[in-house]
Parts: C-alpha cells; structure tokens; sequence
C-alpha cells in the first residue's frame, strides 16, 4: 500500500526524471540565446516573477477557499514553468529557444523566489498558525536536488553522448508524462493515509474557477507585456505560454514534502487538470484573431 511519505518520494523521483529529460534536450545553443533575446528575456522573467504572483494573490484573496488552499494558488504561481510549455510552445511553432532559455534561467531563480514569496503568502493568510513554515534552507535544497542538479546532470550526458542524449529524448518524453499522470492520479483519487490529497468534487469545483482565471490572466497578462513592450507575435504568445504553464509537480513537492500540507496541493491538481489545453486553445485564438487584422 502507498503511504504519504511513498507518493512524496515518487513525485521528487519523477520531478528529477522529468528535469533530466530537460537536461538532455539541452544544448549550448540553448544558452546562446539567452543573449540573443535579452529584451524578451527580461520581459518574460520580468512578468513570471513579479506580475504573476501578485496576481495570484489577488485572485486568491477574492476567493471563498481556505487560507491554506489560498497560500496553494500562491505557491502555484512561483513554480517555473516546466517541460510542458517548451513542448506547447514546438506544437504552436512558439519560439522554443526562448521557451527553453527562459525555463532554464527561471529553475534557477526559483530556489530564491518560490521560498521567499511563499513565505509572504503564509504570513499573510495564516499570520497566526505557528505551526506551519517554509525553512528556507531546507527548501533551496529540496528544489536543487529535483530540478538543477538533474537538469545538470543531462546536459553533461548530451555533452558525453549527443547520441546517447538523443536515443533517450524520444522514449522519455512517451514515459514521462504517463508517469506524471498517474503520481497525478493517486493524488485525485487515492485517501489521504495512501498518500492522496483527500480533494472532493465539491473542493474540486470550488477551486476551479480561481485556477481558471489564474490561468487566464496569467496568459493574457504575458500577451499583453510582451506586446506593450514591442516583441514580435512568436515572442508574444511564446511568453503567454511561459507564464501561463506553471510545473505542478514542483508545486505538489513543496506543498507536500517541505509544507506537508494536503490542502496546498490541491491548487497545484486542480491548475494541472486543464492547462496544457487552456494554452493551445489561448494561442489558437490569438493566432486566428491575428490572421483576421
């Protein structure tokens, strides 16, 4: 039988998998062009760090959920966007080398955002619950060892063995997401002393339309900054994608391995249940409105 502590090291086990996955599909190209794109760099990064997050507060702050699930929708915004949006972002024909770089740089910049933004948002809507913290040592460690020290580990492999790197790509990106779905599955449907996260169809509802809008403004907001700022249409709604796709899996890891919160993990599930989906559907209609001007 699966308990708490089994479901928290099978999602830290495919977390590391998937960024590993990210680490081989890495090239020094990749890195190139973080130089080649510092204005939409910047005005990405700018937008995932700052802007999202205070969105995120607001949105949560309107909502009728706990305060617990109100620091969960927080916690969600903080989390860098993971390997989904670099995929989004191929299927779209989105700028990928932009997708990639700024997916790369944020994992970095996490280990200090998430921890300290997560922080203001336990203060602010549980002020009074001493009992629940994010150690920020503890956190910057947990984070590394999932996300950079694999992602690491990749590139060094592709730099060892570009063929080996590139056998492996294709049958990771099959395995990955099923594995992913199915840490995913036991989360939705399994008890809480199985390691679940006890949601009901009732917190389900309730939820989802916060994660929706979230979602939403997330995407919008990303359109709209990269188009104030004068970046091209593929720098535009490849930042849409960017800010609007959040790694869940992480967020599911600080809220259950560091937080040790069921509660805050169910943003985190109900965020993954429609986004993959919401993005392409987002960039559809913006394509088909720029095709109408």
């Amino acid at each position: 039988m699966l308990d708490f502590h089994l479901v928290d090291i099978l999602i830290n086990s495919v977390l590391a998998i998937i960024m590993l996955g990210v680490g081989l599909s890495l090239t020094v190209n990749d890195f190139k062009n973080i130089l080649l794109y510092p204005k939409a760099m910047i005005t990405g990064l700018s937008t995932q760090i700052i802007i999202i997050p205070i969105i995120a507060f607001v949105v949560a702050s309107l909502s009728g959920i706990s305060p617990e699930q109100k620091v969960g929708i927080v916690l969600v915004s903080t989390c860098a966007s993971g390997a989904s949006s670099n995929l989004i972002t191929h299927l779209v024909r989105g700028n990928v080398a932009l997708s990639i770089s700024m997916t790369t740089i944020n994992s970095f910049l996490t280990l200090v955002t998430l921890p300290f933004i997560v922080n203001i948002a336990l203060n602010f809507y549980l002020h009074s619950s001493t009992e629940i913290s994010l150690p920020y040592f503890e956190t910057i460690l947990q984070i590394f060892m999932v996300t950079l020290l694999p992602a690491s580990l990749g590139v060094i492999i592709r730099h060892i063995s570009i063929k080996f790197a590139e056998m492996m790509e294709r049958p990771l990106k099959i395995i990955l997401p099923a594995i992913l779905f199915g840490v995913f599955a036991i989360k939705f449907l399994a008890a809480k002393k199985f390691g679940g996260s006890g949601i009901t169809s009732t917190e389900l509802f309730k939820l989802l339309p916060s994660m929706l809008i979230l979602n939403i403004l997330a995407m919008l907001t990303g359109y709209v900054v990269a188009k104030l700022f004068r970046l091209n249409f593929r720098n535009q709604y490849t930042i849409a994608i960017e800010v609007g796709l959040h790694n869940t899996a992480l967020a599911l890891l600080v809220a259950g391995t560091i937080i040790r919160s069921s509660e805050m993990e169910k943003p985190a599930l109900v965020y993954a249940l429609f986004t993959i989906f919401s993005a392409l559907l987002f960039v559809f209609a913006i394509k088909g409105k720029n095709i109408l001007k």
